[in-house]
């Protein structure tokens, strides 16, 4: 069976040839890339490498979350066939199989450098291939955020007991730590954590770093606490 492989975030994700083709025109084909974040320059400049390293062979189509599909629902867009490729972060998808969590990141795992040796040389790619063949899909690195932060939070936390009851946006198996720790957790596609933050409908939420964190706006949300 030929396989079409493509790019995801933290991975990328290839259908079997048993889904619709991409339309095909004069010998070019056009990929459709959803994503689970919100626009932003690197994503369109994949698009722009992609066509220039394939001679104009291959075209990409980003779509944002909203244009085909939401940011939570890329994952069964390629499983299904309805798009061709994603970027998303994996751990988003760890009802489909918890070990899903083990190829991004988890609390007090790898480091960035010890994910990518792991995946290269320990055998971690070929158990990300055979945990994706279930559903279709061909995993592939796209590049690492690094560590992640706690998070912003709209007081400030002074025991652990400041958790409980604090309604905090982070996903995965994080997410669970804190839920054990008596918060109430909520997982908001990217795009939807700073008005959240903004309106007081969460009181806490993470993203990745201060970066990444500064591109999104959460340092003008009403959430002025931040923590590693």
């Amino acid at each position: 069976m030929k396989r079409r492989t493509f790019l995801t975030s933290a991975g990328a994700a290839a259908t079997a040839s048993t889904f619709p083709a991409p339309a095909i025109a004069q010998g070019i084909r056009e990929l459709k890339l959803v994503m689970s974040f919100p626009k932003a320059d690197r994503f369109e400049n994949f698009g722009n490498f992609v066509t220039t390293a394939s001679g104009g062979r291959l075209k990409v189509k980003t779509l944002y979350p909203g244009e085909l599909v939401g940011s939570f629902e890329v994952f069964d867009a390629v499983s299904e066939g309805i798009a061709d490729m994603y970027w998303s972060t994996d751990y988003y998808f760890q009802d489909r199989s918890p070990a899903y969590n083990f190829f991004t990141n988890v609390p007090y795992g790898l480091t960035p450098s010890e994910a990518y040796a792991w995946m290269q040389e320990g055998g971690g790619q070929e158990l990300w291939d055979e945990l994706g063949a279930n559903f279709n899909i061909k995993p592939l690195i796209v590049s690492s955020s690094g560590f992640q932060m706690g998070g912003w939070f709209a007081k400030e936390m002074t025991s652990i007991e400041s958790f409980k009851g604090l309604r905090y946006r982070i996903p995965a198996l994080g997410g669970e730590v804190m839920r054990r720790l008596g918060a109430i957790v909520v997982n908001l596609p990217p795009g939807d954590i700073v008005p959240a933050l903004r309106s007081g409908a969460l009181d806490a939420a993470e993203w990745v770093g201060p970066e990444n964190d500064f591109r999104v706006g959460l340092h003008t949300s009403a959430a002025k606490f931040y923590y590693y």
